[in-house]
């Protein structure tokens, strides 16, 4: 009997695995438009609907917010219902609210931004928190039926899939609106075309079906020895501490970059668009090289490097105009080199200091306090922006002001950093989650595949 079960297994799996791939590929153009700090919600935000930097940097806030709200909300949907029902739910109920966002946004005043702020913050709020939660779900269910043995070769064949898809999202996303110049239109065509792909990819998640893959059993600490435990990993704290930091000073920008441009160089969606699009070339191009880096010199001395160039680039910014807008080009494909280098070293170093008997506090205590932290810097600086121009300052002069002082907390948490202690790599093939805020922060340059390819550390083989 079981030597006719192990073909029936084999052939489950396999059917699994290619549902699996459709899943990614399909989800990611809506999986990209998730996040209001990508440059398309940003026109969308912005431009069309004329939200001042102060709402928009609310509604940039909200992921985080919801990735830190969702601890507290996923356990309690696990003790009652299968993950894969979870993810399910969530998953439909994200691809129901986006459509009726699509056809919502015809009827909505697009010379009110008061009205309209309300109506989009409880958009995104609805949504991200569904999000967060289908995340969770989708990660605990895919650990229940892949063998862990496959997961690293598997994963990245996937993972590269899923880049390739989203280079072709954003050529055509740049050819829609260069045609119709970044039309309301336009921008609905590309959510409705989005949600009819994500549709296509729960489809094939309810079609997956396969038997637990049967993992060795991890042993695991009572809660509150797990606290006492990360308390006791002070490199795991003071990494904490440098996340978050770090956190604040990117996201504290980051969503305006393409506020900036739209507004102040008067670029076009296009325009912007193609920018994304060299900024994803550079870092999939340059991503091998970092990865040689890094298992040369260690993580923290190239993240500090990669953190210490990718400021360098704001030392133009300061001076950017309309004049002299071309040195995007080259800004933007810098940009994507350095951000490579940077989050590839982030997750191998994370790898290496949770400890595993306390893997779920771990993540936990880092989702939350970053997610906390780096949900407070859009707020912030939205509102300083809104003030300062509000009462006259120059605009383009607010920006460049703000681009110098971000550089600060950045250098900031490179002193952090240096003091972490860098243990070798741990036995530790996947800690799903914990990249959660890293994915988040890539969607506004474009990158999100940067999050997918370090999703899994390949299992290394048994020398002999």
């Amino acid at each position: 009997m079981s030597t006719a079960s192990h073909p029936d297994r084999r052939s489950a799996l396999r059917q699994a695995l290619r549902l699996c791939i459709i899943d990614g590929v399909a989800s990611s153009p809506l999986c990209y438009l998730w996040l209001p700090g990508n440059f398309i919600v940003a026109a969308l935000l912005t431009g069309l609907y004329g939200l001042p930097e102060a709402a928009y940097g609310l509604i940039a806030s909200i992921p985080f917010w919801c990735n830190f709200l969702q601890i507290f909300i996923t356990p309690a949907l696990a003790h009652r219902f299968h993950s894969k029902h979870i993810n399910l739910a969530a998953a439909w109920s994200n691809a129901t609210v986006w459509l009726a966002m699509a056809v919502a946004l015809a009827w909505m005043p697009r010379d009110n931004p008061r009205a309209t702020t309300p109506l989009f913050v409880a958009f995104f709020f609805i949504f991200s928190l569904l999000a967060s939660v289908n995340s969770v779900a989708w990660n605990a269910w895919t650990q229940e039926w892949s063998p862990e043995r496959i997961r690293g070769k598997y994963f990245g064949r996937r993972n590269g899939m899923i880049q390739g898809v989203t280079m072709v999202f954003l050529l055509i996303v740049w050819g829609v609106f260069a045609h119709y110049k970044g039309s309301l239109l336009a921008m609905q065509a590309i959510i409705v075309g989005s949600v009819a792909f994500r549709v296509w990819a729960i489809v094939a998640q309810h079609r997956l079906h396969c038997g637990p893959a049967s993992p060795a059993p991890i042993l695991r600490l009572p809660w509150r020895e797990q606290i006492q435990t990360v308390l006791r990993c002070r490199s795991l704290l003071m990494f904490i501490a440098f996340s978050s930091v770090w956190g604040f000073a990117y996201n504290s920008l980051g969503p305006f970059y393409p506020v900036f441009m739209y507004r102040q160089l008067g670029m076009s969606l296009s325009a912007v668009c193609l920018f994304i699009i060299l900024n994803t070339i550079s870092a999939a191009v340059t991503m091998p090289t970092w990865g040689k880096l890094l298992d040369r010199f260690g993580n923290k001395s190239v993240m500090a490097a990669a953190v210490l160039l990718w400021q360098a680039q704001y030392l133009v910014w300061m001076f950017l105009d309309r004049g002299n807008s071309w040195l995007l080009y080259g800004l933007w494909l810098w940009n994507g080199f350095t951000w490579a280098g940077f989050t590839l070293g982030l997750f191998n170093m994370l790898l290496k200091l949770i400890p595993p008997e306390a893997k779920a506090m771990a993540i936990g205590v880092n989702t939350a306090v970053t997610s906390f932290v780096t949900a407070v810097a859009p707020i912030i600086s939205g509102a300083a922006i809104t003030y300062a121009i509000h009462r006259g300052w120059d605009p383009m002069r607010v920006y460049h002001y703000a681009f110098v002082i971000q550089i600060a907390p950045a250098f900031l948490s490179c002193l952090i950093l240096l003091r972490v202690e860098e243990p070798k790599a741990r036995s530790l093939s996947e800690v799903f989650g914990a990249m959660r805020n890293i994915r988040t922060l890539d969607a506004m340059l474009g990158l999100t595949f940067i999050g997918n390819y370090v999703f899994v550390k390949p299992l290394r083989k048994n020398s002999r």
